[in-house]
């Protein structure tokens, strides 16, 4: 039992019904051995028995109450025991020796003595007769005290407590709800912030409460705000860096083209590497500048684009690069258009950083695997490359910025983190999905899942 809400439920009701059962219990006890609560004796009948014998007795002697207790059942024989004022058994049987004291207490001033004989509640009673006769009789009954509670409860409460339940566990489930009910909401939110929903606040849901649970709402809703706010300033403040990096990269770029014109030669090697160190910080700049500051920079759909179309020129574009490595392409469509609303070029981006590494990280002689289907209104690409795989702990971590795996954290492997981060954003922003996972027998896949537009035949 995992869930807080039937932990609390299930606790509350168990002790709501404990103390309806004790308050029975405590409220009761003395009466169970009350012969004058007829309807809470167990045999009430032979009570009634006894107190008539015992009335005739008093007119016919004590051989009427002898003869009457050799007539009666063996079973309701064992109940009654009679002394007369010799100490002598009626039938010549023994006594059960603890209600010896019982009978020995019985006297003109003390006529009824109610005890437990046998852990039994037992009544005995002295009556005098007749002259200097007299008889001390004990009753007993057939169960224990716990026993009658039992039948007591069973015979004449039970509508009671089936009632009890019902109210008692009417009330915490209310109670349980009450409580459990922020609990879910603020795992709720918590998800939602981890997804990147920086901007959810729950306690407008919680105002109303006015309790501990509303103070922690307001915590967590601030210490969101505060989460939100530094994570907008850190992405600002890179992309302030990147611009101000610009303007002296352009004056690198334009002085290091100058310097190839009127260089006779001796400097090639050197002025390559400048140059190919320039064109690194401009790609960093690049990716840089194309992440969003915030959840909410976002920009309408308002182009559309044929996905199968887009992947077959992609991949025109990317032959070279497959051929250099001794790469091969394996196409897999299972539909002629598959139409998506994109913005602009951003969706052909995204892609291209997909398949670009995909190449990047299959061996020579390798293959890269994309296969693209339209399924339940989605278009679902997948692009699955032969290299080594990725660690399973760090298929989810690969999409956060300026992330790499160990086994491509050099500066020969190329890419700095930010291709994946960016196709992320890209396709959310799409309203799809991406997913990484490993592929038996192959490397890295790559899922993307986008919502196909609707034709209108009309």
């Amino acid at each position: 039992m995992r869930s807080l809400f039937w932990k609390m439920f299930f606790g509350a009701w168990i002790t709501a019904m404990v103390m309806v059962i004790a308050a029975i219990y405590i409220t009761h006890f003395r009466e169970f051995g009350d012969p004058h609560q007829q309807e809470r004796w167990e045999g009430p009948a032979l009570f009634r028995q006894v107190i008539s014998a015992m009335r005739k007795t008093r007119r016919h002697g004590p051989g009427y109450f002898q003869h009457w207790l050799e007539r009666l059942p063996d079973k309701a024989k064992h109940q009654v025991y009679a002394v007369d004022q010799n100490g002598r058994e009626l039938l010549g049987r023994p006594l059960p020796p603890e209600m010896l004291p019982l009978l020995t207490t019985l006297n003109f001033r003390n006529a009824e003595v109610h005890m437990l004989v046998d852990k039994k509640p037992t009544v005995g009673f002295f009556w005098p007769l007749r002259g200097d006769e007299s008889l001390r009789i004990g009753v007993i009954a057939e169960h224990s005290k716990e026993g009658l509670l039992l039948r007591f409860l069973w015979r004449n409460f039970w509508p009671i407590l089936l009632l009890s339940m019902l109210a008692s566990g009417a009330a915490c489930y209310w109670l349980a709800r009450y409580l459990s009910r922020p609990v879910d909401q603020l795992r709720a939110a918590t998800r939602r912030v981890a997804a990147g929903e920086l901007d959810y606040r729950v306690s407008p849901s919680l105002h109303n409460r006015g309790d501990e649970l509303t103070d922690l709402a307001r915590d967590f809703d601030s210490m969101t705000a505060q989460l939100q706010a530094s994570m907008a300033e850190q992405r600002r403040l890179i992309k302030d860096v990147s611009h101000e990096l610009r303007s002296p990269l352009a004056r690198l770029q334009v002085a290091l083209g100058i310097a190839r014109q009127k260089n006779t030669g001796g400097l090639d090697t050197e002025l390559d590497k400048i140059g190919k160190a320039a064109d690194y910080l401009e790609d960093i700049i690049s990716d840089v500048l194309s992440l969003p500051v915030t959840g909410t920079d976002q920009r309408p759909l308002d182009d559309v684009v044929e996905i199968r179309s887009l992947l077959e020129a992609l991949l025109e574009d990317l032959k070279g690069e497959a051929q250099a490595k001794s790469l091969h392409f394996d196409l897999q469509f299972n539909a002629d258009e598959m139409l998506v609303a994109t913005r602009g070029s951003s969706l052909t981006a995204a892609l291209e950083n997909i398949l670009r590494n995909a190449i990047k990280y299959s061996p020579p002689g390798g293959s890269v695997t994309l296969r693209a289907e339209a399924h339940d209104g989605n278009c679902r690409i997948r692009v699955i490359d032969s290299g080594s795989g990725v660690a399973e702990d760090e298929l989810k971590a690969i999409f956060r910025p300026f992330y790499r795996t160990d086994t491509a954290r050099t500066r020969e492997s190329g890419g700095f983190g930010l291709g994946l981060a960016i196709a992320q954003r890209t396709i959310l922003h799409h309203g799809g999905s991406i997913t990484a996972s490993n592929v038996a027998g192959a490397g890295l896949c790559v899922e993307i899942q986008l919502p196909l537009l609707a034709i209108d035949d009309h």
